[in-house]
Formats: structure tokens, sequence, C-alpha cells
């Protein structure tokens, strides 16, 4: 029987809590909660979750205790990677939270189908690239030009420098560097990276393809090429 995911939410409002919890578990997944930054901390390493959703503040009423952002930032030290999703009252924290190692950002409140494709689009793509990670681990780091694509630990570096992507960014990415010089039809696109069991719109595919080249500072045709009435593909000499 295939295990579910295991998503630990961490919020210091029970009601939140305990309403993420009956969400989450009708959708088929297995829930943890924390109240807390150490009891957060804590439960990581005993469950190993494959995802977090994560208030940024969690107390507002005690400024010394551990803030989201510090949870943030901690679990992005640790060797294995976690998707975290950020849950704030506040946008005004989306850049910040981002800028900690989140890779998305949910307002509340929060609006459930959304939440729910965020959760399952994030899990579809970092559980693609740890079966390929795993069916080809001499390649865990690829390499394009001078971007650098660590498969085991989700990183990107261009000339050095890190570059923060999304899950499904990274797998695009890495999707194109294992594939180099072929051209791929938005549709194939949305089958591979994000998993046919994903409804999406082949649309998605050229926001996602226009975020990515904005993040590597490539011009519109360096390095991943539109193919015209086709779809895409990466050049790589």
């Amino acid at each position: 029987m295939e295990q579910k995911p295991v998503i630990l939410v961490v919020d210091d409002e029970e009601s939140i809590r305990s309403a993420l919890t009956t969400f989450l578990g009708r959708m088929g997944y297995q829930v943890v909660t924390a109240a807390n930054g150490p009891a957060a901390l804590a439960l990581v390493e005993k469950s190993e979750p494959d995802l977090v959703l994560l208030d940024v503040v969690l107390d507002e009423r005690d400024q010394s205790q551990m803030s989201g952002l510090e949870v943030c930032r901690r679990l992005r030290q640790r060797e294995r990677f976690i998707s975290i999703i950020m849950l704030t009252s506040y946008p005004e924290w989306q850049v910040e939270s981002l800028g900690q190692g989140a890779i998305a950002f949910v307002t509340k409140p929060w609006d459930n189908n959304a939440l729910a494709n965020q959760i399952r689009a994030t899990l579809g793509a970092v559980g693609h690239i740890r079966r390929e990670t795993t069916a080809s681990s001499p390649k865990n780091l690829l390499k394009v030009g001078d971007i650098q694509i660590d498969m085991e630990h989700f990183r990107v570096n261009r000339a050095g420098k890190s570059v923060d992507l999304t899950p499904i960014e990274f797998a695009l990415l890495a999707f194109f560097a294992r594939h180099p010089n072929r051209h791929w039809t938005r549709e194939e696109l949305l089958n591979h990276v994000w998993d046919y069991s994903w409804a999406g719109y082949e649309r998605t595919v050229d926001r996602h393809i226009a975020s990515l080249r904005r993040k590597l500072k490539l011009e519109r045709d360096e390095l991943i090429e539109t193919v015209h009435g086709v779809g895409y593909r990466l050049v790589q000499e």
C-alpha cells in the first residue's frame, strides 16, 4: 500500500491547526501539528514530513518566541530538503518568506482549492525529482553552461550565485537539462513535469518558463528557446 504523504501544520492558533488537519485528512494526507517553533523542529526530526505549512509569526504576544521565519531558516539548513509553504495574515511578509527558503506563500484566510492545488503541485514536482535522482544517482549534479543543478539538495547556482526556484521551476529546469536540444510541447511538459494527475492549463507552462528566464537572468531565447508553434527546448552545444 502506498504511504500517504505527511504534512506538518505549524500554527499557534488551535482553530487553524484543527481546520487544516480536517481538510488535509480528507484529501488523504497524514497530518501532524505543532503550536510553536521548538515543537515543530522536534517533529521534523521525528516524522520527516514531506511538506510543512508554516505560520510566519506564530506568537504575536511574545516576541521572544521563535518565529516562523526562524523555523524556515533552520529547516533550510538541514541536509534533507522539505517543501515549506508559509501561511500568514500579512501579505507584506511574502518577500521575506520566500527569501528565507519557502517555496510558496498563502494568505489567511486561504482558499481551499488554491491551497490544495499548491500542495499537490509541490508534492508532485518534488516526488518526480526524487524518483529521477534515485534512478540516476551518478547524475545528481547537472551542468548547463554556467548553471549548476543540485538534484539531491534542490539547489541551483548560476555563475556561483544561488538562484531561488520553486519546486515546479526546479523540476522544469532539471527536465530540460536531462533532455537538451529536443523540443517539447506544452502538453508534454505538463505530463512530464507536473505529472499526468495534475489538471492544469498549457499556458501554465508559459508562465513558469517566463519565471525561469527572469530568475536565471536569461534573454528571451537564451538557453531556453521558444519553438514557435510547438513549445520549448533547452539548447546546449
